[in-house]
């Protein structure tokens, strides 16, 4: 699974560095599971949700990509206080950023 992301990835626009990246990050998470296997399989972006924040709410909000908001909606599930901060601080590329 993660080579299919890793490719669907770099079909998006990702560079193969990130998309390597990014798909391990992607793949680790319990709550992104059924919305990225929907966009995998179909290309439909679906929301999900941590909390009050969603992932249609980072893209529309933030301008993040579907794959960044899964990415955060992960991340804050995993770490909610450090993902917290920083989006509190405007951080607006998580998917390059040192989780």
């Amino acid at each position: 699974m993660l080579d299919r992301i890793k490719q669907k990835l770099m079909q998006s626009g990702y560079d193969e560095k990130n998309a390597q990246s990014l798909s391990a990050r992607l793949v680790d998470s319990e709550i992104i599971r059924k919305p990225l296997l929907k966009w995998l399989k179909t290309g439909e972006e679906s929301d999900c949700s941590y909390e009050e924040i969603s992932a249609f709410g980072l893209m529309r909000e933030r301008k993040f990509t579907y794959p960044n908001a899964l990415n955060t909606i992960a991340w804050l599930h995993k770490d909610p206080k450090t993902a917290r901060m920083a989006l509190a601080s405007g951080i607006d590329r998580i998917a390059k950023g040192g989780q």
